[in-house]
């Protein structure tokens, strides 16, 4: 029998930070908000994300629309869970939350699975309310996230799960989580998975001339 990974709902941070992707016959659109919690084999909660990360978002937000759930799981060292479910209601009271069809099933995937390529440009890595930018090296990229070098007397512990944006130069930034980090002789190795899709980052990378169909297997 397939497994289904409905264990996997449980470790999800309350309050953290998934991606909803809303499917559409013609297209789709990614956004983030915050997982607000769940009841066994009913529904999943979600936070209605906010005008600036959704406008008119009751355009795209309606009972019985499509949506992907993407989450990081806690301590999972670069694990993310995805599924595919129904919205089933859009509450207003209290408060404005998304409730969604508990699923069926439930994928489960290493960040580090995909192919990556090395690289060695400079970028900067901005920390919640943490000033000034830590500067560093962009190891490696792939179309999910980064691996990135930091000079850094910051711990592990400083930086593990936290939130973050990644400043590639001045016109491209991208927000993320550090996923797994690694100290090293000079400072920190962070595992970074970015909040982009995947058109976004073959964006990226033809802007600093990496050549995306690397990755293709």
């Amino acid at each position: 029998m397939a497994t289904t990974n409905l264990e996997k709902l449980h470790q999800i941070t309350t309050g953290g930070m998934v991606e909803l992707e809303i499917l559409t016959p013609t297209s789709s659109r990614r956004i983030k908000t915050e997982f607000i919690g769940l009841l066994e084999n009913k529904f999943i909660i979600l936070n209605y994300p906010n005008a600036k990360r959704l406008p008119m978002a009751s355009d795209y937000l309606y009972d019985g629309i499509m949506v992907v759930v993407r989450a990081l799981i806690e301590g999972s060292e670069g694990h993310v869970i995805a599924f595919r479910q129904q919205i089933m209601s859009v509450s207003s009271h209290p408060a404005r939350l998304l409730f969604i069809r508990f699923p069926t099933q439930v994928q489960l995937f290493e960040l580090r699975s995909q192919a990556r390529i090395p690289t060695l440009f400079p970028a900067k890595l901005k920390l919640t309310d943490q000033k000034p930018f830590l500067e560093g090296i962009i190891k490696d990229i792939s179309l999910t996230g980064v691996m990135f070098d930091i000079k850094t007397t910051l711990t592990i512990n400083d930086i593990k799960d936290a939130r973050c944006n990644v400043i590639f130069d001045s016109e491209t930034e991208y927000e993320g989580q550090i996923c797994s980090v690694k100290k090293h002789a000079k400072g920190i190795y962070c595992g970074i998975r970015l909040f982009a899709s995947e058109e976004q980052m073959k964006t990226l990378m033809g802007d600093h001339f990496i050549d995306p169909s690397a990755l293709e297997v």
